[in-house]
């Protein structure tokens, strides 16, 4: 077996691990989606205690919702194949279903269904970007509303 020098045998790892790393990022699975669920209680009356979690966010939903303090009440996240469907609860006796109907590059349909108990109160489908949020207004709750954000990468 030939001998290698050590600097070329580093390039060729570098190299190696630099592929490893840029196919790993930029080429999704076919058929396959990452989901995060949050839900998040909208009020005008003050927080207590002050925390929030969502203060990097909350500029942006105060321009789409008009409240003006948010809370993150709970969050969860799921992968999901193409035509699974998985049940999510996001406490407070709501839970969401999701089923990913098709990934078409870095585009997801999903078909979103809020589930009070047993009962459905609320079903939609949506199409999404890759990295984008869709948000869904829940019912009222608390002097406020609750807000269910649905991220997939």
């Amino acid at each position: 077996m030939k001998d290698c020098d050590p600097l070329s045998a580093l390039k060729l790892i570098k190299i190696g691990i630099l592929a490893a790393t840029v196919m790993a990022f930029s080429v999704p699975l076919a058929g396959a989606a990452d989901i995060a669920v949050r839900l998040i209680h909208a009020t005008n009356a003050p927080i207590p205690g002050g925390e929030k979690g969502l203060q990097e966010s909350e500029p942006r939903l105060a321009k789409a919702f008009g409240w003006r303090e948010y809370r993150l009440l709970s969050k969860t996240s799921s992968s999901l194949q193409e035509g699974e469907i998985r049940q999510l609860d996001l406490g407070r006796k709501l839970a969401l279903r999701v089923k990913l109907l098709k990934q078409q590059g870095l585009t997801y349909l999903v078909r979103c269904q809020v589930l009070r108990g047993e009962e459905e109160i609320l079903q939609t489908s949506v199409s999404m970007a890759s990295g984008s949020a869709y948000f869904i207004t829940g019912p009222e709750h608390d002097n406020g509303q609750l807000l269910i954000s649905i991220a997939i990468r």
